[in-house]
């Protein structure tokens, strides 16, 4: 099975990539590219290698290398030259070959003449690199292709490429290339002082166009996710609110609730206080009968009329006739004393 595999993170050995100073051609520029090592893993997992290395042998890069032949350059601006943008190519691969240092090399020519801003900005930041050594400026190249590949029987973190179709590569900063010692370099050509003067103003032109497209494509992507977040914003703390809302109508119902449960449960508990206090109810106290002095002296065989002993000393006088024992006659006037008190 078929497997896209872009190089963007490679470190390959490579010798060169620049533009050669032949052809006429207004709208050709040539240029010479190393596309990669052969006979050895690559030093970084390739696109669609499912972070492994690659490894193309130089009888498959010889059986296949042609198929680049016809295939285009394309750079990224968007992304600052950073990447691959296959729908904006500039330029177009002439010949491929396999040199006897062990690299896979093609040339070509960039559309000059419809892409001035493509070799406008490729002199002036190889102007940067040749000047000051800034080799973050230094353009690169990134091959492009679909390939059929299997594990390496020496290394399980190799995939061996045993066929591939080249569909292209991209120029860009050798920092973000596959192999990162490319090169990538305008036509060298005599050019008086006006020409350099006129491609130097073209270039702050360009590039001040650029910046200008960026920063507006910035600004509008920025105001459109600050609208975006202040509408997520606004419909958070919409159901923020109507969700504290229903909390309250929630807590609302459940106090109501437990306040009519806790007055069932009192009426309950009265009701059923109502009943126990009927059924455990004490029997009625019997009416008192008041026993009469009579009643009394009867007990120790003493007669007299309720007439005659109603007042306490008459009925003690009446005790005290009966020659009844200490005890006893004691015992006889405190209950009739008490009889009395009661009435």
């Amino acid at each position: 099975m078929l497997k896209i595999l872009k190089m963007s993170t490679d470190k390959l050995k490579v010798n060169s990539f620049q533009l050669s100073d032949v052809g006429d051609h207004p709208n050709k520029i040539p240029f010479k590219c190393a596309l990669f090592a052969v006979d050895q893993p690559s030093d970084g997992s390739p696109m669609g290698a499912g972070g492994k290395k690659i490894r193309i042998s130089s009888s498959v890069c010889d059986q296949y290398l042609q198929t680049f032949v016809g295939m285009a350059f394309n750079i990224d601006y968007l992304n600052g030259m950073t990447d691959h943008d296959p729908r904006f190519k500039v330029a177009v691969i002439e010949k491929a070959y396999r040199s006897l240092d062990g690299m896979a090399w093609v040339d070509g020519y960039v559309y000059g003449k419809d892409f001035p801003d493509v070799i406008a900005t490729i002199r002036y930041y190889n102007g940067l690199v040749e000047e000051y050594g800034w080799t973050e400026y230094q353009f690169g190249a990134s091959l492009e292709m679909t390939a059929s590949v299997q594990s390496a029987e020496d290394d399980a973190n190799i995939l061996d490429v045993i066929e591939f179709c080249g569909t292209g590569a991209a120029i860009l900063f050798a920092d973000s290339a596959a192999f990162k010692s490319t090169t990538f370099a305008a036509k060298n050509q005599k050019r008086n002082e006006e020409e350099l003067e006129m491609d130097s103003k073209e270039l702050k032109e360009l590039l001040d166009g650029f910046k200008s497209d960026i920063s507006a494509s910035f600004e509008k992507t920025i105001g459109e996710v600050k609208t975006e977040v202040g509408a997520i914003k606004s419909e958070l703390e919409s159901v923020k609110a109507a969700k504290e809302q229903e909390e309250k109508e929630q807590a609302k119902e459940k106090e109501a609730s437990d306040l009519q449960a806790a007055k069932e449960k009192v009426a309950a508990l009265e009701q059923e206080l109502t009943e126990l206090k009927a059924a455990n109810k004490p029997p009625a106290e019997p009416e008192r009968k008041t026993a009469t002095a009579a009643q009394l002296l009867a007990k120790y065989g003493k007669t007299i009329g309720d007439d005659e002993a109603n007042d306490h000393v008459s009925f003690c006088a009446a005790v005290d006739r009966m020659g009844l024992d200490s005890v006893q006659s004691m015992t006889l006037k405190i209950k009739h004393k008490e009889l009395t008190q009661q009435q």
